[in-house]
């Protein structure tokens, strides 16, 4: 069941309804064990960038139409077959390395976890439509309203979950979250927000570019900010 304050996200402005009453399916996957009564590691999301529909979902859904995607209430919206592709909780063949890294720090300070990572955090993926996957290289171009949905939902998202620790990985966005928290005047205390490249960078697992870039960022990000010292 959703946390009801999650359905009060965005009420009452370009999702009328509610970013997440309007989109169900997006809703943040939060693992069991994001928080731990034994205080063993913090509070931590990690951030997507989008999902992806093709040529054979322009039929079934309006994903190629901002304004109707968001605001028509007779809008065509995520499909019953998509449903489970777009769940957060899917988990993606990718994020293994990213899991690992978690695994790894947790072993390392003998903190018994759930072996599938995710039950050790948050994740979701930032923008609420899908990019359009036309068999290239792909990256979503959003329009104005996908940045101003995006950044309340992830807004709302942080002030419900109250992360101590926000990993994008994705540079989009990242970058389109602090310029609407900059627009809006928003400023997150106690709170570290950090950008690693996406893991299926291989930006993310060279060892040259991994130091600033990739694995071994975002393993001494989680040292720092979500491991639990001894002595607190």
């Amino acid at each position: 069941m959703m946390n009801d304050d999650l359905k009060k996200i965005g009420k009452g402005g370009i999702v009328e309804e509610g970013v997440f009453v309007r989109f169900p399916e997006l809703v943040p996957a939060v693992g069991d064990c994001f928080w731990r009564e034994d205080n063993a590691h913090r509070k931590m999301l990690l951030v997507g960038e989008s999902n992806y529909f093709n040529d054979s979902d322009i039929p079934y859904s309006d994903f190629l139409k901002p304004q109707e995607w968001y605001c028509n209430p007779d809008a065509k919206l995520i499909p019953e077959y998509r449903k489970s592709d777009v769940s957060n909780w899917k988990g993606y063949r990718t994020f293994t390395r990213v899991y690992d890294c978690m695994n790894r720090v947790l072993d390392e300070q003998h903190i018994a976890h759930d072996k599938y990572a995710l039950g050790e955090s948050a994740f979701y993926n930032y923008f609420l439509r899908p990019a359009h996957d036309i068999g290239r290289r792909k990256q979503f171009v959003p329009q104005p309203v996908d940045l101003d949905v995006a950044g309340e939902a992830l807004t709302g998202i942080i002030r419900v979950l109250e992360p101590e620790l926000i990993v994008f990985l994705s540079k989009l966005a990242y970058n389109s979250f602090l310029n609407y928290c900059k627009e809006k005047a928003i400023v997150w205390e106690g709170i570290a927000i950090e950008l690693v490249n996406h893991p299926a960078s291989w930006r993310f697992h060279n060892a040259e570019k991994s130091a600033c870039c990739g694995k071994i960022k975002f393993e001494a990000l989680l040292r720092e900010y979500w491991i639990e010292s001894p002595g607190e």
